[in-house]
């Protein structure tokens, strides 16, 4: 009786050891993706930057940002889904801004290494 007991005891231990296991991992790696903010290409003598969250490369769905003002005017930034999760598996993904006429027609690169805090 004694020896089914104390199995028992090692079943209950063994599975609040697997749950607790189970339950911290899932939010450790969504905790080491970084917040980014990317400086563009210099075209026609400035540049921009764009803020991309950890929140959406952990998240990822196509996602269009607006980059600072400089000289008046901004541009935008597309990321898909598959560019943000490479970006959160630590990737490069260049992409190109929609066009402006500020200053002469032109875009920028905006080239986002992901990173872990």
């Amino acid at each position: 009786m004694h020896r089914l007991k104390l199995a028992r005891l090692a079943i209950a231990l063994a599975v609040a050891l697997i749950a607790v296991s189970c339950g911290s991992s899932s939010t450790a790696p969504s905790s080491t993706i970084a917040d980014l903010t990317v400086t563009s290409t210099v075209v026609n003598a400035h540049s921009h930057t764009v803020n991309v969250s950890s929140s959406d490369q952990i998240h990822p769905a196509d996602t269009t940002y607006t980059t600072s003002s400089t000289l008046n005017h901004t541009h935008t930034v597309t990321l898909t889904a598959a560019q943000l999760t490479s970006i959160a598996a630590g990737g490069t993904v260049t992409v190109t801004s929609s066009a402006s006429a500020v200053t002469g027609n032109h875009t920028h690169d905006f080239t986002f290494q992901g990173k872990k805090q």
